[in-house]
């Protein structure tokens, strides 16, 4: 006959797991605590009113696979605000790409980001505009940040299923392999929700193909959508045009920027070039 325990020894062996999980919870917590602590301090001392953006690695090709990060730098730059750059925490206060941390400050989402700055060190990038000018670009960018750059990732992570796009990173094999099961489902329900997903993949690419030319029209004969000199509206509608230009690499999506309607490859070379005129350096790799 099997001897069994008594109860009171089995309750005790309980115990003794639960009070073990119990401490290395414990030890976990504390630990995810000192890092962020350490994390802060770090963020903290780059010096006061210097910026500190959190986003997303570089890429082959393209300073950023976030249009939302190239739109914040794109900003911070034309406006002269002295900036580093961190890669390492790229989720922000609320969950999104990119962030900056002002002075011991978090701000999350890029247009709270830019109103941040704007405020903050009294920039105004639209002061050669008029108040109908001004209003005129602000549509158009809603529509680069609220509408292209949903069919952009609807194609990109689902549609594609991230074929494309890996040929524009320079992420660690692993990643590779494991980046489409953790963004293919995930962006097409949410493409489904937004209301893009719920289109043929022809009838996506069609949408991309007349927002393109909207943008086109409305570029016209002008080097940026603000006139003579970039404006706001200019950095989104740059950073999600990038995102066509150099992370959709030999695509149809590439093509629409590049062959149909090359105004707008042109726009982006000419952002790239006096905005990031160290763009190959920022690369990954650096391109020399």
């Amino acid at each position: 006959m099997m001897n069994l325990p008594w109860p009171g020894a089995v309750v005790a062996g309980i115990g003794t797991i639960v009070a073990g999980i119990g401490v290395l919870y414990t030890v976990s917590k504390i630990g995810k605590l000192r890092k962020k602590q350490q994390l802060r301090k770090k963020w903290d001392s780059i010096g006061k009113d210097v910026v500190l953006l959190h986003q997303f690695q570089r890429g082959k090709y393209c300073v950023n696979l976030s249009p939302f990060a190239i739109k914040v730098e794109t900003y911070l730059r034309l406006a002269k605000i002295k900036y580093e750059v961190d890669s390492n925490s790229p989720f922000g206060p609320k969950k999104k790409c990119p962030w900056i941390t002002l002075n011991g400050e978090d701000v999350g989402d890029s247009e709270m980001v830019i109103q941040k700055l704007s405020q903050h060190f009294d920039v105004n990038l639209d002061s050669h505009l008029d108040e109908v000018t001004q209003a005129q670009l602000e549509a158009v960018r809603v529509m680069a940040d609220e509408f292209v750059f949903w069919i952009v990732i609807a194609w990109r992570y689902w549609l594609d299923g991230c074929v494309t796009f890996l040929k524009s990173q320079s992420f660690p094999p692993f990643l590779n392999r494991a980046f489409p099961y953790m963004m293919t489902s995930t962006i097409k329900k949410r493409s489904i929700n937004q209301g893009v997903g719920v289109h043929s993949p022809e009838e996506i690419y069609q949408m991309a193909k007349k927002s393109c030319g909207t943008l086109s029209t409305i570029l016209g004969d002008s080097p940026y959508f603000g006139g003579d000199q970039p404006s706001t509206a200019d950095c989104a509608i740059f950073g999600q045009l990038a995102q066509l230009m150099w992370n959709a690499p030999g695509s149809q999506y590439e093509a629409l920027v590049r062959e149909l309607y090359p105004s707008l490859g042109n726009y982006c070379n000419r952002m790239k070039d006096t905005i990031f005129p160290d763009w190959n350096k920022l690369l990954n790799p650096p391109l020399e």
